[in-house]
This record gives C-alpha cells, sequence and structure tokens, in this order.
C-alpha cells in the first residue's frame, strides 16, 4: 500500500492507496533515450552573488549589487522554497519553487534539501534533510513511520514485524513483507509514500490482502478522511496539517506495440508511482478510527484473470503551499499529485518520421500539467516581471512545437485535481515553441533545458506580468496549466520536472503607510485632525515623527533604505506649503524631522503628514513611494498668560485654625496674547511648593475656578498659583500669604507637634509617637540608656548610637515646603566626622538635616537646594562662640519660615543664624534620626545620644524655642 503523507501549512496535499502495475517505455536508438539532467543550467539567480550574514551586516545588499552589479541575495528573507535577491536597480527579484529547496538547521544555516535516506544514530531510517520530521523503522516491531511538525505528529505501525530495509536513494524497500509482497517507502522533502508491491497472482491470494489495517496514534492531530476520501490530519484549531486523496489500487497493465513499431524514449509512467496509460485502476475503502487506519482493497482487481502484475496499493499525504501534478485523460478519474522526476505534456501517440513509426502509446491519451503558487504577503509588491520556469528533460522529436501557459480560469488546484474536473483554462499567457531533452540526436544538440515563459512585447496578447501582478494585489493564488499548443499532434509530447518549477518576479515592494504619527513640543502630541482636539503647542520648533515600514527593509541592514518626507502646510494663510524636510535613509523604523526656527508664526493653525520612499528607480521608481500618512493638525502658541492670576480667599474662612480647609477663587486677572486674548485654560496651585502641579480648571476658557486647602502647618503659609494656557505656556508665579492659626492653646504640648519621640523606653526597636499621630519610630541598632534628664528623672531614657550602623526611622513627619519647627536634645560622644542627628529624606538629598560639620566645627541646619544629585546645600550655622562639645547633653532647634523662605538655627534656645533658599520642595521619603541623605546614599551616622526629638508643623517663636531648652 503507498501511502504518500506531506506537511501542509497553507495548502492540502493528498493521501491515498493505490494498486497498479508498472508501464516501461523503452527509447530507441534513433531518437537516442532523453539526456540525464546534470547540473541545472546556470541563471540568473543562481550567479547571484551570496554574502554572509556578517558582510551584510556591515553593507546593504542593495548598496553591495549597485556597486558590483551583480544581485546581492538577502539572506535574511531566505526560506525554505524562496530566495529573493536585491538588484543593481534597486529592484528585487524572487524565485519561488513549487517544492522547497532548501532546510533551515537548528543553528540558522541552510542545507539543501534531500530526501536520500540513511540510517540515524537513534536506529530509524529518514531523510538528510527535509522541512519535516520523518522516520521510518530500521526494521523489527518498531514504528513503520513518523511523520510531524512543530511538536504535531502520528505514527503509523505495521501490523507484523518488518525485516531491515534496504536503502535506494530516496525508497527503503521492505522485502517480502507477506510472501511475494514488498513494502516500498519513498521520503520526499515533505512527507512521503509508501506503496504495497503485490508481484503474484499467488501473493494477490493471500487473505490477509483482504484487509490492510494498521495501528495509528497521534500527538496535537485528530486523524479523519478529508473531502476527497482521503486520509487528513488536523490540529487542534481544525486547520488540516497532512492530507492526502482517496485510496487507488492499478496493475501492470501496458499496450503491445505493433512488430515495426520503435517504442519513443520518456514516454513511461513508473508504474510504483502512478498508474500506467494502459493499466487497470480501482478505488478503495479508507476507514480512519482513533487507533487504525484500514484500507480494503478491490478483490477483483487482485484476482481477475486480465491482471498484470506487479499490483500496487498507494495512498500518499504531505503539505505545502504550493502545488504541482498532471491529468492524463487515460486515467480521466485518477490524480496525479505531486508526481516525482518528470512526466509527460502533449498528445501521447504514434507518429512516424523520417520513415520510421514511433509510439509513445498504442492507447493515445492526452496530459496536461498543473502548477500553483502562493502570493501571500505579495499584495503591496508592485511586479515589473514575472516569469515562470520549468526544466524540459524530453521531446518526442527535434522538431520544435509551442507549449502554452494559461492561467487557470478560476479556483484553482489540489489533491483532487484530475482530467474529468480539472479546471477551465483562463487567458493565455506565454507561449514557447521548443524541442529540448534528445541531445545529439537533433542538429544542433537540444540537451535538456530550462524552458521559460516570460511576456514577449511583440506579442499583444501575452499578459503573464500583469495576470501576475493582479493576483499578488489580492494574494490570490496564481495556478497556471502547461499544455500542449496542438493536443492533436504526437510531435507535442513532451516530459517536464515537477518539483522545481519556479516562478520568478522582479519587483518593488512599495512602502506601508507611515504610522504612529506624533508631534513632540516637547511634550508628545496626539495626531489628531478633530478641531476640538488638535493640539496646542507651545515651541515654534516642533518634531514631527512617524513610523516608517517596509517588507523589503531589515532591521540588520540588509534590505532597502527608507526616507521620509514631512511636509506642513498653514491652515491660516492657504499657503500651499511652509515646510518640507526629510530624514534618512535608514532602516525600517521611527523618522523625525524638527522644523526650523521662524517658520511657524504664533496663532496660527498647521497640518502635516508624511511619506515614505524607498530609493526605487527606473520603472518601479513610482512604487517606491508610500501613501501619506494621515493628517495632523495643530495650532502654535508661543505666547504664555503676562500676568500674575489672582488669588481671592473666603473671608468668613479666615479664622479657621490649623486642620481646616480654605477656599480660594482663582481668576486670570488678564491676559493680552495678541491673537488669543484671554485663553487661561486651568490654574497650576500648591502650598508650600513653588514648582505647582495641582490642577485647577474653570468651566470655560478664561475663567474663574475655586480651589480647596487644607493645612496642615499653623502661622504663615504660601499659596503658590500661576496661569496655564492651551499650550502649555505657564505664566508668572504668584505667591499669596496667609495666615493659619493653632488648634492648640499651648504650642510646646504633644498634641500641637507633628510628631513627639520622647524616647523614653528601655528596651525594644520601636518608640511610639506622643503626638496622637502614630507616626511609630523604628529603632535599628541603638541601645537605650539614660537621657538628659535623668540626674533628677530617674526614668527619662535617650538612644545610643555607635557612629556607624545605628539609625531610626519613621515616615516624613512635616512638609519640608511649609513652616516647620524641630528641635532634639543630643549628646556627642565624638566629633572626629560629620554627624547627623535628624534629617527628612528626599529620593537624593534631604529637605532639612540638623547635623555637626566638621568642616566648619559647628552645629548646622542645612537644606538642600532641589532634590536632583549633586544639589548645593544651603546653610544656617550656630555662633562661633558657641561649638559643640563632646559628652555634654545641648538643645538643638531649628525653624523655616516660608514666607521669608527663611530657616533658623538655635543652640541651647538662642538663635544663632539663619538662611534664606529661592526654591522649595518636600521630602516625602521618611524621618530618620542619626543619619542623613546625600546624592542618595546614606550618610554621616551620630555617634552618642539622642533624646526628646520633636517636629511641629509650624512656626514656633524664639521664646517657645527658649521654654523648649529650658524646660
Amino acid at each position: 500500500m503507498t501511502t504518500r503523507w506531506n506537511r501542509r501549512p497553507r495548502a492540502a496535499r493528498r493521501l491515498g492507496v493505490l494498486l497498479g502495475t508498472a508501464v516501461v517505455l523503452t527509447g530507441t536508438p534513433a531518437l537516442a533515450t532523453p539526456v540525464v539532467a546534470g547540473a541545472q543550467p546556470t541563471t540568473a539567480a543562481t550567479t547571484a552573488t551570496t554574502t554572509t550574514a556578517a558582510e551584510q551586516a556591515e553593507a546593504s545588499a542593495f548598496a553591495r549589487a549597485a556597486a558590483t552589479g551583480e544581485p546581492v541575495e538577502i539572506v535574511g528573507l531566505r526560506t525554505e522554497d524562496e530566495l529573493v535577491h536585491a538588484n543593481p536597480d534597486g529592484s528585487l527579484t524572487s524565485e519561488t519553487s513549487v517544492q522547497p529547496q532548501r532546510v533551515r538547521r537548528p543553528d540558522g544555516s541552510w542545507e539543501k534539501a534531500d530526501a536520500t535516506l540513511e540510517r540515524r544514530p537513534d536506529g530509524t531510517v529518514g531523510p538528510k534533510a527535509a522541512v519535516v520530521d520523518l522516520a521510518f523503522a530500521a526494521g523489527g516491531s518498531s514504528d513503520f513511520v513518523t511523520l510531524g511538525e512543530d511538536g504535531k505528529s502520528f505514527t503509523l505501525r505495521w501490523p507484523t514485524p518488518l525485516p531491515e530495509p534496504v536503502l535506494s536513494g530516496d525508497t527503503a524497500e521492505y522485502r517480502e513483507v507477506l510472501p511475494g509482497v514488498d513494502l516500498l517507502a519513498t521520503a520526499s522533502v515533505t512527507g512521503y509514500s509508501y506503496v504495497l508491491e503485490v508481484k503474484t497472482a499467488e501473493a494477490a491470494r493471500d487473505p490477509r490482502l483482504a484487509e490492510l489495517r494498521l495501528p495509528v496514534r497521534s500527538e496535537g492531530l485528530d486523524l479523519g478522511t478529508g473531502p476527497t476520501g482521503g486520509l487528513q490530519a488536523v490540529d487542534a484549531s481544525g486547520e488540516r496539517v497532512f492530507g492526502g486523496q482517496a485510496p487507488k489500487m492499478w496493475d501492470s497493465s501496458a499496450t503491445g506495440l505493433p512488430a515495426d513499431a520503435v517504442p519513443a524514449s520518456g514516454t513511461d509512467t513508473r508504474a510504483q508511482e502512478a498508474p500506467g496509460a494502459a493499466a487497470k485502476v480501482a478505488d478503495m475503502t479508507l476507514d480512519v478510527s482513533a487507533s487504525a487506519v484500514t484500507v480494503e482493497p478491490d478483490r477483483a482487481l487482485l484476482t481477475a484473470a486480465d491482471t498484470d502484475f506487479p499490483v500496487y496499493i498507494d495512498p500518499e499525504a504531505g503539505m505545502s503551499k504550493s502545488e504541482w501534478l498532471y491529468v492524463s485523460s487515460s486515467h480521466p478519474s485518477t490524480e496525479y499529485h505531486k508526481f516525482k522526476k518528470d512526466e509527460g505534456v502533449g498528445r501521447c501517440s504514434a507518429k512516424t518520421i523520417g520513415g520510421i513509426y514511433y509510439v509513445c502509446s498504442n492507447s493515445p491519451y492526452t496530459n496536461r500539467m498543473y502548477f500553483q503558487f502562493s502570493t501571500k504577503g505579495w499584495k503591496n509588491r508592485t511586479i515589473s516581471k514575472a516569469v515562470f520556469q520549468v526544466y524540459e528533460t524530453f521531446s518526442f522529436s527535434c522538431t520544435k512545437s509551442t507549449v502554452n501557459l494559461h492561467m487557470v480560469a478560476e479556483g484553482g488546484v489540489d489533491s483532487a485535481t484530475n482530467w474529468n474536473n480539472k479546471p477551465k483554462d483562463g487567458d493565455l499567457m506565454v507561449d514557447r515553441t521548443v524541442a529540448y531533452g534528445r541531445g545529439d540526436s537533433c542538429s544542433p544538440d537540444a540537451p535538456p533545458s530550462w524552458v521559460h515563459f516570460a511576456d514577449n512585447a511583440e506579442e499583444s496578447n501575452e499578459n503573464l506580468t500583469s495576470s501576475v501582478r493582479k493576483k499578488a494585489a489580492g494574494e490570490d493564488p496564481i495556478a497556471f496549466s502547461l499544455r500542449a499548443a496542438d493536443e492533436g499532434d504526437p510531435n507535442s509530447w513532451k516530459r517536464f520536472r515537477g518539483e522545481d518549477a519556479k516562478l520568478v518576479v522582479t519587483y518593488n515592494t512599495r512602502p506601508n503607510k507611515p504610522t504612529g504619527e506624533k508631534l513632540s513640543n516637547p511634550e508628545e502630541k496626539t495626531c489628531t485632525t478633530d478641531n476640538t482636539k488638535r493640539p496646542w503647542i507651545r515651541d515654534a520648533t516642533p518634531t514631527m515623527s512617524v513610523t516608517g515600514t517596509d517588507a523589503d527593509s531589515y532591521t540588520d541592514g540588509t534590505g532597502q533604505n527608507l526616507t521620509a518626507t514631512f511636509r506642513v502646510w498653514d491652515q491660516v494663510d492657504g499657503r500651499p506649503m511652509v515646510y518640507e524636510g526629510k530624514d534618512g535613509p535608514q532602516n525600517e523604523g521611527v523618522f523625525e524631522e524638527n522644523i526650523p526656527v521662524r517658520e511657524l508664526a504664533h496663532g496660527h493653525g498647521y497640518k502635516w503628514h508624511a511619506q515614505t520612499y524607498d530609493g526605487s528607480t527606473g520603472k518601479l521608481k513610482n512604487s517606491g513611494y508610500s501613501e501619506w500618512s494621515d493628517w495632523c493638525e495643530f495650532v502654535v502658541d508661543v505666547k504664555a498668560p503676562d500676568t500674575k492670576p489672582h488669588v481671592a480667599p473666603v473671608a468668613s474662612e479666615a479664622d479657621l485654625p490649623v486642620g481646616g480647609k480654605r477656599h480660594f477663587t482663582l481668576s486670570a486677572n488678564g491676559n493680552a496674547d495678541p491673537v488669543f486674548k484671554n485663553d487661561v485654560e486651568f490654574y497650576e496651585w500648591d502650598l508650600g511648593n513653588d514648582t505647582p502641579t495641582r490642577k485647577a480648571t474653570p468651566t470655560a476658557l478664561g475663567g474663574n475656578a475655586t480651589i480647596e486647602v487644607p493645612t496642615s502647618t499653623f502661622g504663615p503659609n504660601v499659596l503658590y498659583v500661576r496661569s496655564v494656557d492651551r499650550a502649555g505656556n505657564r505664566g508668572p508665579l504668584e505667591k499669596y500669604f496667609f495666615t493659619v492659626d493653632r488648634a492648640c492653646a499651648d504650642a510646646l504640648a504633644d498634641t500641637c507637634a507633628a510628631a513627639v519621640y520622647g524616647l523614653d523606653q528601655t528596651s525594644g526597636t520601636t518608640a511610639p509617637d506622643t503626638s496622637g499621630h502614630n507616626r511609630t519610630l523604628t529603632v535599628k541598632g541603638a541601645d537605650w540608656v539614660a537621657g538628659h534628664g535623668a540626674a533628677s528623672a530617674p526614668a527619662d531614657k535617650a538612644l545610643r548610637f555607635n557612629g556607624t550602623t545605628d539609625h531610626a526611622t519613621a515616615v516624613s513627619a512635616v512638609h519640608t515646603g511649609q513652616a516647620f519647627t524641630v528641635s532634639a536634645w543630643v549628646r556627642p560622644t565624638s566629633l572626629a566626622k560629620n554627624i547627623s542627628v535628624v534629617s527628612q529624606a528626599g529620593s537624593q538629598g534631604s529637605g532639612f538635616n540638623l547635623y555637626y560639620s566638621t568642616a566648619y566645627k559647628r552645629w548646622i541646619f542645612g537644606r538642600h537646594v532641589s532634590d536632583k544629585a549633586g544639589s548645593d546645600l544651603v546653610r544656617a550655622m550656630a555662633a562661633g562662640e558657641r561649638p559643640a562639645t563632646v559628652n555634654k547633653w545641648v538643645h538643638l532647634a531649628a525653624t523655616y519660615d516660608p514666607v521669608a523662605r527663611k530657616f533658623t538655627l538655635f543652640v541651647d534656645g538662642e538663635e544663632q543664624g539663619s538662611a534664606t533658599v529661592t526654591d522649595v520642595w518636600n521630602a516625602s521619603k521618611g524621618l530618620n534620626i542619626g543619619r542623613a541623605q546625600y546624592g542618595g546614599d546614606w550618610s554621616d551616622p551620630f555617634a552618642g545620644d539622642i533624646d526628646d526629638v520633636r517636629l511641629v508643623p509650624g512656626l514656633l517663636s524664639g521664646t517657645e524655642i527658649f521654654r523648649l531648652a529650658n524646660n
């Protein structure tokens, strides 16, 4: 039983079981036997320069082609069945074969497809290089054949132990699997076939041939019968992966020749592959279950008195995106799908030539061939030339005859195509008058040769290129029929190879329409043509960008480069175009163009779009331009609001204490934009932050907005407000000062503080916050010791830090951009290096740091100018007459006044010095006792004792700080 299995990622292949006889037609001295094809003739594609991936990474394939004048392969586009070359003129040439010609190794390299069988280390037999996973049995009771791809497979077992196969090229011969019956398994690069050769009538009577049942198992595939009655395998999505045609069987019947007849060489169909012209053919029944595939041979054909042996039983399966086959009037209901080697086209009959009677067949018949190619991915190809190439191996005579290439009128061909249901021929594409394959029996010699079917400009009825172009535009399969122009003339008989036929197209792929339109100014703006949503920009030199792609452009630098053209149009003046700029050439990707100074005017609306060009020249130049991208519109506004906004408080809220919510009305306070007048879109505001980020939007452009401001700091507060227009232009900053009353009568009460740490525990790793705000302190490594008041109050405790790793942390307690006070009792045990008492951290620096400086040899209250790496430190320092002393308790305090932007240091209740800052920011990354942050790293570990740390969300007076120090 012959079963041909082939993979099918995109198009069906057949599976069938056939019985038949081999018919061999020998050659004659007068006509000579066909010349055996050796190395294929050189073509433009095969002489093209092939470069390594490393070389291609250094220089574009197109640049190399232009420099050398020779085509250069673009290795990145190489597939199993297609080669693509860059041409010197900037075009590309694709060579697509109906059968995979190469196989990709696991390491990414390529090797020639080769179905020659070899014995493998795992004990199986398989092809040297195939695009499927195929293994035949090495003999014994192992699996007969396994076929798979991408982790999906099925396996057939032979019902009895198999002998060790004899390998001959692509065929494994398992001899005498039954008495007088051989099993022939043949590999292809896309699948396999197997045929049972029943050699004698006695063997045909074996009852085991009444039913052939092969156990089966599969992984990731469901087996069943397909539309044609053949075996098929589908994956979980229902996609057909492997398949074939209905099973058939045939005998070896052949027609006899008259005594004076000379058989014509090259006329035979190999019997084990397909039925000959005179063969008797019978259909068989196929049954597929989850556990077995069963075929019932036709007993009448096996046992008929006129059956000629051997008899063949043959099914097939496989996969491919292309098809090739022939149909024959000799067996009009038989399919000859993916035939091997060569087969005939034209009229197989008899004719007298030079007084000699040559016979192709005494039972005349006609053959046609069909070839089908996929055009998936060709939609954007502009094809300038198409050539169909097929290799002629034999001609009935030396007299040339015409072969026609037609486009199939409708539909296509597949494994079910036969003479009876063959598609109608459409327009004639090209004809060629040839006679190759007779060698030196002709004068001049006529060896086998490629036949190139290409348009002849002098023949108006030849339209191969335009027809292929039309099919490619719709990504429709291209199906050709190859037939004799005169199918009644025996001289028209020729033989052609099928599995290496190819379609060669010269083309350029039009770049895709640019996408991802963006405008940066400097923020990224959305592309739109909606007048209500189009962006406003505040910089007259914005950057336009699009993403350009092209199927012929590759990131490894081997394909076409693209150049993007940007055009900008003024919508106010109605001028045709105000600016054009280009970016490139470069690989596909993002293209940018910055509009220069003075090209755009304040108050004008503009629109822009972009187009890419791949550098094609000559006839293909027009195909090198993409569509223009979608339009993008924008308005230029480079004038910021010129006045500070007006801030109006709600009078009734003036006496609200800290913790209450104040309300303020914000208004534009005039805005003299020469074009847009009052175009304030929103207000930005913040409390204690001179880079406000909170947003308040009025109900109408230029209108008022009311904000609600929670207060957390008593004493002076600063509200920062500015106007922002539609383009994001920010006006001058308004600083509005207001005072918030305390919520408690005694400013020194714990409940009036943001955090209070008495540090009076005797052990543990946490310390409570007695302010009531529950900002618990986590202690890491410090020891509990006697506090500063222990002499009179033994229960008073403090924390002792080792000057290396000890520290304590809590969440941030105060807003460092608003009024606050910090204080602590400290007793340093070493002044050999900087030591930090208490600080509050940002991401990079400290919003405040109360510390001792070895450089200045005194206590300092410092603050980083900003929360950026390398930011300067502003210092308020103790007076020289109050130096720090080791092993002695000292009270330190510091305040920040946001109105004056001044921070002040106090030592033992007395003011020491102050400093001012220009910028304010809030350090919100945590409170630290015993360390500080500089440049994102922790430093200045404290050595000594710290007690009674207090942070107040407001500005304590000098008198109140003196009370703290002398309490």
